[in-house]
């Protein structure tokens, strides 16, 4: 059911997308609409005007951070899912896995649905966003069941009573819905991620025109991450499996990367670049690139060893792909609290 650490880099570099530059990583408040209205009535006409408009520039912003935020719920959602059938047998009958080793609610934990809320509003105003827009109405009933479903059980104490009737009544829900939620929730990562995509490289050079390189060359250094993971993915590729991994494009990446790094280290190393940039810090990321290229080649070295990631320890070991996942995850968070202010 769980597609082992996809969804969870997906979490992190939407976070760095929502701060792309030029200041856009606050989250505006949720309109009510995004023009004013007019209602005629026999007596009179009232013009009833929101509390504050906003510009379709201001509307695409704010609709597509709420969608980062609901792609973000639902890499939860997912995880949790996946986490409840390593417990659970995948029938339609509720039946405990033997010999897990696990409880009943291993690392399930509950979302509201607060922001799906907000996305179902959102999705039937300008911008038109498409698919997206259409598959939050498909799999807002679906996922909401899922969410308060996997929130009952986040917080149940009482499930075995009864020979475990609370439990069946979760399993209906789950069993029924979980793998369309899976489904249509992928399809949306993936629509958000194209989007974010297509965003962060109109951003990136907007960047580099205006000579901003420090914050040019950091933004390129997360994108490049992200390319490697979705090389992997495209693979089909995860930790289980890495020794498969063709290393064509990603010797390609490594090398585009090193340059970056450099770049970026060069940029911080100027004086002037600094003031026009505003950074006080002439080690703004304090290493955490160089991290990264690290974490990649170790990597490489891994698949080149032919030897499988050992996974019996807790952790993300060195070589493995959750250990770059990790590392660019550093990376997407110190930028967002450099550049995101």
């Amino acid at each position: 059911m769980r597609k082992k650490g996809f969804a969870k880099i997906s979490l992190a570099l939407c976070a760095a997308l929502t701060l792309s530059g030029c200041g856009m990583g606050k989250k505006e408040e949720l309109p009510t609409t995004t023009a004013e209205t007019t209602v005629e009535t026999k007596e009179e006409t009232k013009e009833t005007v929101p509390e504050e408009t906003y510009s379709p520039e201001e509307m695409e912003l704010i609709k597509y951070n709420y969608y980062v935020d609901l792609n973000n719920d639902i890499v939860e959602v997912i995880d949790s899912i996946g986490y409840y059938f390593e417990v659970v047998d995948y029938t339609e009958e509720f039946s405990l896995l033997a010999d897990t080793g696990l409880t009943y609610g291993y690392r399930v934990y509950g979302k509201n649905t607060d922001i799906l809320d907000d996305c179902l509003l959102l999705a039937d105003m300008e911008p038109d966003y498409g698919e997206m827009d259409q598959l939050v109405k498909e799999m807002a009933e679906p996922l909401r069941e899922v969410m308060d479903t996997l929130s009952d059980i986040s917080r149940s104490n009482d499930y075995a009573d009864n020979q475990y009737q609370k439990a069946k009544d979760y399993h209906k829900v789950l069993y029924t819905s979980a793998e369309t939620v899976t489904n249509l929730g992928y399809e949306f990562m993936d629509a958000v991620a194209q989007m974010g995509e297509a965003k962060m490289a109109e951003e990136e050079e907007k960047m580099k025109e205006e000579g901003r390189l420090i914050i040019y060359n950091a933004s390129r250094g997360i994108s490049i991450g992200k390319e490697v993971l979705n090389v992997i993915y495209s693979q089909g590729i995860s930790d289980e499996n890495l020794t498969e991994l063709d290393l064509t494009e990603i010797k390609t990446l490594h090398d585009e990367l090193v340059a970056v790094v450099a770049d970026l280290d060069a940029a911080t190393a100027d004086n002037d670049q600094l003031i026009k940039e505003s950074l006080a810090n002439s080690r703004p990321f304090d290493g955490l690139y160089d991290s990264l290229i690290s974490a990649l080649e170790w990597m490489i070295k891994q698949v080149e060893s032919g030897q499988p990631v050992d996974l019996s320890h807790s952790g993300a070991p060195l070589g493995s792909i959750g250990h770059f996942t990790e590392t660019l995850s550093k990376c997407i968070d110190r930028y967002n609290s450099v550049f995101g202010s």
